[in-house]
């Protein structure tokens, strides 16, 4: 590549790009050498600081940014380089240094850049070749940006086609819509959009905006479609025709035709050469348009831009979850649910009976056990009389001596000894009725019917049982009660008479409804929590529920807002946190 023709198209590009300080084009040799092929300024001197970026974008073989890397009389200066491939081979590094830019304006530079790498591939290797298209294109731009205005812009840009490349006719149209609307016409300082040759330019316009392709006509070896380009030359007599679309940001944007006569025919050199050139003037065609418009219709395009960007099809997968989180955060924002006290539930039976050791003694029978049904009267267990009849026996032996000592005592006439034994045999006779008491309650039996709730003394027999021990606890087969364990934290919502609904364990596939009667007014540990024990009725109980039975029982305490349901427990939390550590 010549070193002349490098450092134009570096001047160029340097041209296009605003607050260039310097910038280098360097083709790497063996050793890890560079070879200095361009530079701008041409009096750049000092360009040893590039070697440093210039080798990191080769080692990274990608595009580097460098930002405030270098400071010139208190300005910072950002470099910017990137590798520079022609049909897949490294040819070079191009890295230029600009005034400090945001984050958000690096993506433009680089595009710049590629924009640039792109007219150099475009260019070729010939000098001659090479010097004839920057004449062309610097011709062009000097052109369009002399003039005072963009329309005035497309009459100079139509005016210098239509004399560089010997045409008829140049037309210069925007895509607006779907369709190509005609803006500047060579050879016409005005011109009537209705006209039939307008209309038909327009036409081979979109035809090859529509297939995103240049088209040149007559061209036997195209599988374009040629329609449109082939009914404007018969019509009005062309020898030649050619449209290239324009475009920018990867969008098509207009697009520019040429109408030739027979015997100055456009020729596929001569395609390619427009290509390159509107590849360079269309990014600027596009600036300048936008630069003159009415600041309601920028406006407009960025909304557009906004929504395109916000509802269109990129990044699709990300857009539906930001837009499914932003639905699910506003439903639970503004709307309301139930706020319910969860808490464990225990059933018990609104009256629950201790069956207690009557005396002291050893068991000597047990009839039943927890879980079992039992009718007023029935047997549960039964204690030793063993030790009861030797008390009893030793009692009746201890009441005939009494009597023979008292018969003894009226015959001798003793009236004392008589009144202290009578008053022993009273004694005897007493304990003798306790003894035979005591016997007769040996036997355990149910108060009312009902079920054990507690109480297995299977495994107890010929154990000693103390008196007033608890053997069995019986609760009758109606009228329950729940037990709720409610955190001391959520106690504060809880009042006497809100409803509920329980579901236990064994039946889990049941709620049942229940309804709160009392708060007790102290708090237990258990489970290394405070709990508050809340005791709440079963106003239809099924006949299946048994006393003893668990499950989860839920209170209804009133509507609230969905997120302050879900996270005021973590928000109370962080409160007594911060309250706590706050000096």
């Amino acid at each position: 590549m010549h070193s002349r023709f490098s450092e134009k198209w570096l001047a160029t590009l340097c041209g296009t790009l605003p607050g260039v300080h310097s910038a280098v084009f360097m083709v790497p040799k063996e050793a890890e050498e560079l070879h200095l092929l361009a530079r701008h300024p041409r009096e750049l001197d000092q360009y040893q600081d590039f070697f440093a970026v210039v080798k990191y974008a080769l080692k990274k073989r990608g595009e580097v940014c460098l930002a405030r890397a270098h400071v010139v009389d208190g300005k910072a200066l950002d470099y910017f380089a990137k590798p520079v491939f022609i049909r897949s081979r490294l040819v070079g590094v191009l890295a230029i240094k600009l005034d400090h830019l945001p984050a958000n304006k690096h993506l433009a530079v680089f595009r710049a850049l590629k924009l640039a790498i792109r007219w150099l591939g475009l260019a070729g290797f010939d000098q001659s070749d090479a010097e004839a298209f920057y004449n062309h294109v610097v011709g062009l731009l000097a052109s369009c940006f002399e003039q005072g205005s963009y329309q005035q812009g497309l009459m100079r840009l139509v005016a210098e086609l239509t004399s560089q490349f010997d045409c008829e006719r140049v037309a210069f149209a925007e895509l607006e819509g779907h369709h190509c609307r005609v803006l500047a016409l060579s050879n016409s300082a005005g011109f009537d959009h209705r006209s039939n040759l307008v209309r038909k330019i327009g036409d081979v316009m979109d035809e090859a905006v529509e297939q995103d392709a240049a088209i040149l006509y007559p061209d036997d070896d195209s599988r374009l479609i040629q329609r449109a380009h082939r009914e404007l030359a018969r019509k009005y007599g062309c020898g030649s025709i050619a449209t290239i679309p324009l475009i920018d940001r990867r969008k098509v944007f207009g697009a520019v035709t040429l109408l030739a006569s027979e015997d100055n025919p456009l020729d596929r050199q001569t395609l390619d050469l427009c290509q390159q050139s509107f590849a360079l003037l269309a990014p600027y065609l596009a600036l300048k348009r936008e630069q003159e418009r009415h600041i309601l219709g920028k406006l407009v395009d960025s909304a557009r831009a906004a929504l395109a960007a916000t509802f269109g099809v990129r990044y699709l997968q990300a857009k539906l979850l930001t837009f499914v989180v932003a639905s699910m955060l506003l439903f639970v924002s503004v709307g309301h649910g139930q706020f319910r006290v969860t808490a464990d539930a225990v059933l018990e039976g609104e009256v629950q009976r201790v069956v207690a050791a009557p005396i002291s003694g050893y068991l000597l029978s047990s009839a039943v056990r927890a879980g079992d049904f039992i009718e007023q009267g029935q047997v549960m267990a039964t204690l030793d009389d063993a030790e009861l009849k030797l008390e009893l026996t030793r009692l009746n032996g201890r009441l005939q001596k009494a009597r023979r000592e008292y018969r003894e005592s009226q015959s001798a006439r003793d009236l004392v000894s008589v009144r202290v034994i009578k008053a022993q045999i009273d004694q005897v006779n007493a304990e003798i009725a306790l003894v035979r008491q005591q016997l007769g309650s040996l036997q355990l039996t149910a108060p009312f019917d009902g079920v054990v709730i507690e109480g297995d003394l299977s495994q107890r027999l010929g154990s000693p049982v103390e008196r007033g021990d608890a053997l069995f606890k019986i609760a009758p087969l109606e009228g329950y009660r729940i037990i709720l364990k409610v955190d001391e934290r959520l106690i504060s919502h809880v009042r006497a008479g809100q409803p509920g609904m329980l579901t236990l364990t064994s039946l889990s596939r049941q709620n049942f409804p229940l309804l709160v009667k009392r708060i007790t007014s102290v708090a237990a540990a258990e489970d290394g929590a405070n709990i508050f024990r809340v005791e709440a009725s079963l106003p239809r109980a099924p006949a299946l529920l048994r006393p003893g039975m668990q499950g989860i029982g839920k209170i209804y305490t009133g509507e609230k807002r969905l997120i302050w349901i879900w996270t005021h427990e973590i928000v109370d939390w962080l409160r007594l946190w911060i309250w706590s550590w706050w000096p």
